[in-house]
């Protein structure tokens, strides 16, 4: 896949397009090109960049108030009704660390719980990937192409300061 499927949000956003804005401007329905999945970019303090807030990226975008409002809505929505999810995922982590670390349980025991929270993680993922996509859909094609072109600049700032982990 040249591009994942989503927007960053685990704690939990930025987001953008799939694919080029070229290619998405062939799309019949501009709002309907994924977005792809993209780590949350977080400001000096280390706090969560709400893009859909800042004034420099809504000028930027050209996000109207009634857009701004709809992706908080979208996306507070989703944060209070994942939050036990997480809370959930991160019980199952810990109690197959503490198995783990143990070493005497049976393979199968391990490989139960590895399912149990793989199968939540999973969840919490499409739960993030659908959140996302809605708030993509708020967007028209040029904002999220004008999007898109802002998290390039960021994500290759952050490459530039070492800052890519998974490369």
């Amino acid at each position: 896949m040249t591009r994942q499927l989503g927007w960053a949000l685990a704690a939990l956003i930025a987001c953008g397009t799939a694919g080029s804005a070229a290619s998405a401007a062939s799309q019949s329905d501009p709002k309907q090109n994924p977005p792809p999945v993209q780590q949350a970019r977080r400001d000096e303090r280390g706090r969560l960049w709400i893009w859909w807030k800042d004034k420099d990226a809504i000028r930027e975008i050209g996000i109207s108030p009634e857009q701004s409002a709809e992706i908080d809505r979208i996306f507070r929505t989703e944060i209070d009704t994942a939050k036990p999810l997480r809370e959930e995922v991160m019980r199952l982590e810990k109690a197959l660390s503490a198995t783990i670390k143990a070493n005497t349980a049976e393979v199968a025991v391990v490989e139960q719980q590895v399912e149990k929270v793989e199968k939540k993680r999973a969840e919490l993922n499409k739960r993030r990937v659908v959140m996302l996509y809605r708030i993509h859909r708020v967007l028209s094609l040029e904002q999220n192409a004008k999007f898109q072109a802002m998290v390039d600049r960021w994500e290759a700032s952050r490459k530039k300061q070492g800052g890519d982990r998974h490369h």
